[in-house]
């Protein structure tokens, strides 16, 4: 009785340029194609000559910010798809890399198997992913937005103006700082420029403030903040969107790897040794973690005598993100499990 061949396609995906490679079930190389899609209008030939495999194979792409359209397109035409973490793929290690020798790779790892067990990553929906946009993305104006309260702080310091101290945001500083006449025109202008865009940010911020309020409206985000100590709602939304859907993890283990709260090991035979952390998982959750910790590492006496024999060998920072670890594993029991949060388990101090 025949079975039907089985065919693994891998694809290099760039802005313009997608390179392809089809490897058979026993290896063998079948064909490999290289396409140039400028618009989405350039795609029709792409998905023509992936159309005899939609049933017999499996196609695997890496996980890069250009590659939305494709995948989603893919996965609606009811491809196989398998969105692979390039840093696991590590296609640099192979010295010539180039994007026949890459496609050719990625095909062969996935018909090998490599892919699924080591190199498979998480691919967030539409709504999953512009949620987290929104959260990214206000994240990103608000340290901006810093940087350019330093630069008007700075003018104001050089030449020792007074009277704008507090909040530079608000609405009577920033009337003040539009008609303040510094040393030159120049100056004036810059100051202005800066003011300008100091006032555009806020606005920027205010609409996607707006916009969170309304995706969390009578949500998980809403109710988080009344279990949890010190959170409110921006940690809130980010540790339910960034998390996503908790089952996917294996563990708690594996929600730590994801936020990069876990040491680097550098292993050989009996000897290991455990270094800073990788800092390789998720930003947003790692940096939201990291001022929860703070917060209560300053005002939860709790918090405070779980720390205080830690901090007479160790680093503040060091105690500080295995605190935000601990909260991390506490806040994913939670979510899988429906338990109310408890900092006793947490701190490990539960009976």
């Amino acid at each position: 009785m025949s079975t039907v061949a089985r065919f693994f396609v891998g694809v290099d995906l760039h802005k313009t340029v997608i390179q392809i490679c089809v490897v058979a079930d026993d290896g063998r190389m079948v064909c490999e194609k290289r396409f140039l899609v400028y618009t989405l209008a350039d795609r029709g030939p792409l998905f023509s000559f992936l159309e005899p495999y939609r049933s017999c194979g499996r196609l695997a792409v890496e996980a890069l910010g250009l590659n939305r359209w494709f995948v989603n397109e893919l996965l609606e035409r009811g491809f196989d798809v398998v969105v692979c973490d390039p840093q696991k793929l590590n296609l640099k290690m192979l010295g010539r890399k180039t994007d026949r020798r890459d496609a050719q790779e990625i095909a062969r790892r996935l018909q090998l198997g490599d892919i699924d067990r080591n190199c498979l990553t998480y691919y967030a929906d539409d709504e999953t992913y512009g949620r987290r946009k929104v959260l990214r993305t206000r994240h990103a104006q608000m340290e901006i937005r810093q940087q350019v309260l330093n630069q008007i702080r700075a003018l104001l310091n050089a030449y020792k103006i007074s009277g704008f101290k507090g909040d530079l945001t608000s609405k009577r500083m920033i009337a003040q700082l539009s008609g303040l006449e510094l040393a030159t025109d120049e100056l004036t202008t810059v100051l202005r420029s800066w003011v300008s865009l100091l006032i555009s940010l806020g606005e920027s911020i205010s609409l996607l403030d707006g916009q969170l309020k309304e995706m969390d409206r009578g949500g998980l985000v809403e109710d988080l903040p009344l279990h949890l100590e010190s959170v409110g709602p921006i940690t809130a939304a980010v540790l339910v969107h960034e998390l996503g859907d908790v089952k996917r993890f294996t563990g708690s283990k594996a929600v730590a790897a994801y936020a990069g709260l876990v040491p680097r090991v550098n292993q050989s035979a009996d000897t290991a040794h455990h270094g800073r952390l990788t800092k390789r998982g998720n930003r947003e959750l790692r940096h939201v973690l990291g001022e929860w910790a703070v917060r209560l590492l300053t005002w939860n006496e709790q918090v405070k005598e779980w720390a205080r024999p830690r901090l007479q060998r160790s680093h503040k920072n060091k105690v500080r993100m295995a605190l935000a670890r601990r909260l991390l594993i506490g806040v994913y029991k939670m979510l899988l499990t429906g338990e109310a949060f408890s900092m006793e388990r947490c701190l490990g101090q539960a009976k």
